[in-house]
Order: structure tokens, then C-alpha cells, then sequence
């Protein structure tokens, strides 16, 4: 799974989990209700969750129906934090994971530095940890700003909330094109030598696709006739790639 693709994933996961925790929390535990209907269990029967010990038939079976009233009676903001914070912290190491893995972690890019410390703070329990004089370089994403101050506190919810944490996501998925793009671009300039605007097209567009580019798209092939007039005049196109833009809404 490349990184835009994981970004976006990880998006898509968090905000369908945001609502599953409205089904979780309600009293009457749409939830079961829906898996009785699954079953063909009767309204008002238990449904139980087994938990299998790896590669073996040995495991333990627990009640839903007491799940779900245990979890009724919890605080339901601490609920809610404690459930999102999870994907949130797992979507930090993956991400971060994901560009030690292409070696896109540098000093210089300020999202991959806060990349960085937010997957360090998932593997120091949910704690911003900066050793030393860390953080050595700018760490930010448009919504939050990293510095010493915040060294010991919570990083969910404290400094990445849900909006931060997807605008966060699509920022990587933005960069991640940015730069396969690049890469792409690169090469074709590279390779151009003796080859007429229509050849340079036609190579551009195998690279995009061979990237996961979709270039029947009319936007992406006005994009590429751009490019290919620069490359054809010898000039190496500057890329920049914008997160996705979302219309702000009032709560209230």
C-alpha cells in the first residue's frame, strides 16, 4: 500500500468509526439488533464474541449484551477520546512507518518532522516525547505547530483532535503525490532527448499511470500537456500538489 493510498484509507476508516460510536453508545444497541437480524436470532438474545487463541480451537466467549451495558455506563466523552484515540495513534505509526519505508522522513519537511513525533508519541502511550533538543527541525502541519512545550502531554485530543487528525491525512496524501509526481516528471525530463511533444505526452502519461495516476481524467491530462510543453523546452516542471479543500460548517 503506498502512502496516499494508506492516508486515505486511514480517513475513510476514522470517519465511518465516528459514526459507529453514536450505534455503540445508544441505548438500545442497534448493533446487536442489526447482528440478530444477521443470525436470525430471537429480538432479545445474547450474542456471543469469541475470541480464539491463534492456531489453536481453544479461546473464550464473552457476552455483547453485557459489553454493551458495561460500555453504557461509562462516561461517554471518555468513551468516545479512548475509541478514537486508537485509529488515530495507529494511523500516526502507520503513516510514519510508511515514510521511514521510502525514505521521505527528512529534516527539511516540516509535515514529515510532525510525522515523525506523532508516531513517536503513539509508541510512548499517546505522549508527545521530546528528547533533547528535539524537535531539531520545524514540525507542523497547517492546524498544529510541535515544540518543547508540549513535551510529557497527551497528543490526542490535547493537540490532534479528529479535524486536526484528518486534515493531517489528507496533507500526506497531497505530499505523496506531490512527489510521485515528481518522480515522474523527473524521469520523462530525463529521458527527453530527441523526443516531440507527443512522444514526451505519451511517456509522462505511461509514468503517471504506472504510478496509480488515473489519467482519463480531464484535469490530470491538462496537467500533463503542461507539463510536457515544459519538458519539450527543456525546463524541469515545479509541482505542487493541494490537499483537498472542504467547506467549512457551522456546528451550531
Amino acid at each position: 500500500m503506498d502512502i496516499a493510498e494508506a492516508a486515505n484509507s486511514l480517513k475513510t476508516l476514522f470517519i465511518t468509526q465516528n459514526l459507529s460510536l453514536v450505534a455503540m453508545l445508544h441505548p438500545g444497541a442497534p448493533i446487536l439488533e442489526w447482528h440478530r437480524e444477521l443470525t436470525g436470532a430471537p429480538r432479545d438474545a445474547d450474542i456471543p464474541v469469541d475470541l480464539m487463541k491463534r492456531d489453536t480451537d481453544e479461546g473464550v466467549r464473552f457476552s455483547a449484551l453485557q459489553a454493551f451495558e458495561y460500555v453504557r455506563e461509562l462516561p461517554s466523552a471518555d468513551v468516545q477520546k479512548d475509541l478514537l484515540a486508537g485509529p488515530m495513534l495507529l494511523g500516526a505509526t502507520k503513516i510514519g512507518n510508511l515514510l521511514i519505508r521510502h525514505d521521505l522522513n527528512r529534516s527539511e519537511r516540516p509535515l514529515t518532522q510532525f510525522a515523525r513525533h506523532f508516531r513517536n508519541a503513539a509508541a510512548h502511550g499517546d505522549s508527545w516525547y521530546f528528547k533533547g533538543e528535539e524537535p531539531k527541525s520545524p514540525a507542523y502541519t497547517r492546524d498544529v505547530c510541535l515544540d518543547q512545550s508540549l513535551d510529557g502531554s497527551r497528543a490526542t485530543f490535547e493537540t490532534v483532535g479528529p479535524y486536526e487528525y484528518v486534515m493531517f491525512l489528507d496533507e500526506i496524501a497531497a505530499f505523496a503525490k506531490q512527489v510521485t509526481l515528481e518522480k515522474a516528471i523527473k524521469l520523462v525530463y530525463q529521458r527527453r532527448d530527441g523526443k516531440n511533444p507527443a512522444e514526451i505526452h505519451v511517456s509522462l502519461q505511461q509514468e503517471l499511470e504506472s504510478r496509480g495516476f488515473k489519467c482519463s481524467d480531464q484535469s490530470v491530462q491538462w496537467h500533463i500537456a503542461q507539463y510536457t510543453a515544459q519538458v519539450y523546452n527543456g525546463k524541469l516542471p515545479e509541482v505542487n500538489v493541494a490537499p483537498q479543500s472542504y467547506p467549512l460548517e457551522n456546528s451550531n
